[in-house]
């Protein structure tokens, strides 16, 4: 059994509390709300409703069971690292690893990789998930930003709520539009017909813009760079789904099995950019194709 504390942040506030202590603790929401009925989640040490809505700066008392806990052991796995100083690191991420620990993968993610180099890292994002203050899809690989301490973190992420941070993606997808580039423009949340889904709901989903420019086209499918200009869950995947060009390999918003290659979505974060927070300097890191992408492009190309 281990006791954890965890303070919540203010631009949580207005949300309900199951939502909140969920995406901290990497668990479902029913999960929290069986711990709040059991008695180990409290606030202030008393009792408290799933439905209670955030005000900022509270802190929950977690008491995890160590049947529920994921493994935080460290486990090596060894880590493309594109860019690394004292304050953070850029992880060029391969396709099927999943970033964090949660209740459906307790062991062998990037974070026990990052723990088995004996570094410190922020826990701002709760116990499961030292350093993280991005995230990328398990199959999407790619650039991603670890930091080391809760100082920088609060400063990357600073700089990502300012969009600020430049955030490029390059995507294989089937279908076209006439466009050379363009900018798609959307209001996210969870579908109403698949909670595991994104969808466009103006009334109530969140403003979500993404800038995307035609690399190369093929028969039936482009190369698309996209540039984020928000970062929603899913968005890329969504807003590819939007208009009519969904990722090839995307199972959840494209083919259930894509004849062209169905071992995960064709999308990598392919280059980072962002003033330092501490020197003031320019870091630009940028990520290749990985092979598997390439060698789909290659039997495209070849078909022109």
């Amino acid at each position: 059994m281990e006791n954890k504390l965890l303070k919540v942040d203010f631009e949580h506030s207005g949300k309900r509390a199951d939502v909140v202590l969920s995406s901290l603790l990497s668990i479902t929401r029913a999960q929290v709300q069986k711990m709040i009925k059991d008695g180990d989640i409290k606030l202030n040490g008393t009792s408290v409703k799933a439905s209670y809505r955030i005000e900022g700066g509270e802190e929950f008392s977690v008491t995890i069971r160590e049947k529920e806990a994921p493994n935080l052991t460290p486990y090596e796995i060894e880590l493309d690292v594109r860019y690394e100083d004292e304050y953070l690191l850029v992880v060029n991420k391969p396709a099927g690893l999943v970033v964090h620990p949660s209740f459906g993968h307790k062991k062998e993610t990037l974070v026990h990789a990052l723990l088995a180099r004996g570094d410190k890292y922020s826990d701002v994002n709760g116990v499961f998930r030292p350093g993280i203050v991005h995230r990328l899809d398990k199959e999407t690989s790619g650039l991603l930003i670890v930091c080391k301490n809760n100082e920088v973190h609060n400063k990357i992420a600073k700089l990502l709520k300012k969009r600020e941070i430049t955030r490029r993606y390059t995507a294989l997808v089937r279908g076209k539009v006439r466009e050379e580039a363009g900018v798609i423009k959307t209001y996210l949340t969870r579908s109403k017909d698949n909670f595991k889904k994104m969808a466009n709901t103006p009334a109530t989903g969140k403003l979500a813009i993404s800038h995307f420019k035609v690399k190369e086209r093929f028969k039936g499918y482009m190369l698309l760079e996209v540039e984020l200009e928000t970062g929603r869950t899913h968005q890329i995947r969504a807003h590819l789904e939007f208009i009519n060009t969904p990722i090839v390999g995307d199972a959840l918003y494209g083919l259930k099995k894509d004849p062209l290659y169905s071992k995960g979505q064709l999308l990598h974060a392919s280059y980072l950019a962002f003033t330092h927070p501490y020197t003031g300097e320019l870091v630009e890191v940028s990520a290749e194709l990985p092979d598997y992408f390439t060698k789909v492009l290659r039997r495209l190309q070849k078909d022109l």
